[in-house]
């Protein structure tokens, strides 16, 4: 019960309802690596997902909802099934319509689960891989999701790194469009977190944040300039 806390009191840093644009869920299989990065023309995308170390990850996003977040976390430490989760966050008590869903989980690793509610901001969608699920509302243009996941598995088969394939999925997302309403900013918000199998859900290996600091930065770019800063120190 006590890690339980601590996993959702993690997730409550972050904002109630992040309008959110396009986010990455990756899961390393041999290493049990679990990492989520996402970016907006919003304030703060942050919150918008958590992680339990060592087992899964979880995205509401969209009009992201916190009870939906929550329950899924809950379910991830119960070694459910993303199926299983899935089910239980599309409750219509969550107003799903509203959401976009994304579930990735180490016991069932070739099977990404997702869902994006009718009522959400177009463009929209979802694609995944084994242990890869990207998901984007409000976005430029559709084939940008497709584009990040080219880009994800191209760094994956090179045998990098949880957090630098997330970085250069994040950078493709800006490449390929970004958020429509941010026009050639791309993105006003963005984050990036690492959690390790045995990390402390409150200080997970990696979390990166960049908040809306002013009109006209690029969080993405401002984003890269911080994940090179860590790498550099650590």
């Amino acid at each position: 019960m006590a890690r339980l806390i601590l996993i959702l009191g993690l997730l409550l840093v972050g904002v109630n309802n992040a309008n959110a644009t396009w986010s990455i869920i990756i899961i390393d299989p041999k290493t049990k690596e679990i990492g989520i990065a996402g970016a907006s023309c919003t304030f703060s995308v942050y919150g918008i997902g958590g992680i339990v170390p060592g087992k899964g990850a979880v995205v509401v996003q969209a009009m992201s909802n916190k009870q939906a977040r929550n329950k899924g976390l809950q379910m991830v430490l119960a070694d459910a099934s993303p199926e299983e989760i899935l089910n239980a966050i599309k409750d219509p008590s969550f107003d799903p319509e509203e959401q976009q869903y994304a579930v990735v989980c180490l016991n069932k690793i070739y099977q990404p689960q997702t869902y994006t509610g009718t009522n959400t901001t177009t463009e929209k969608g979802t694609v995944t891989s084994s242990g890869i699920s990207i998901q984007g509302n409000t976005l430029s243009n559709k084939e940008m999701l497709n584009q990040i996941l080219k880009v994800a598995l191209k760094a994956q088969r090179k045998g990098l790194p949880v957090q630098e394939v997330l970085m250069l999925a994040l950078e493709a997302g800006a490449a390929y469009g970004g958020d429509k309403r941010c026009g050639d900013r791309k993105a006003s918000s963005a984050f990036l977190t690492v959690a390790k199998e045995n990390d402390d859900p409150q200080h997970p290996f990696l979390n990166l944040i960049i908040n809306q600091t002013d009109e006209t930065s690029n969080a993405v770019k401002t984003l890269r300039k911080k994940f090179d800063h860590w790498k550099a120190t650590n």
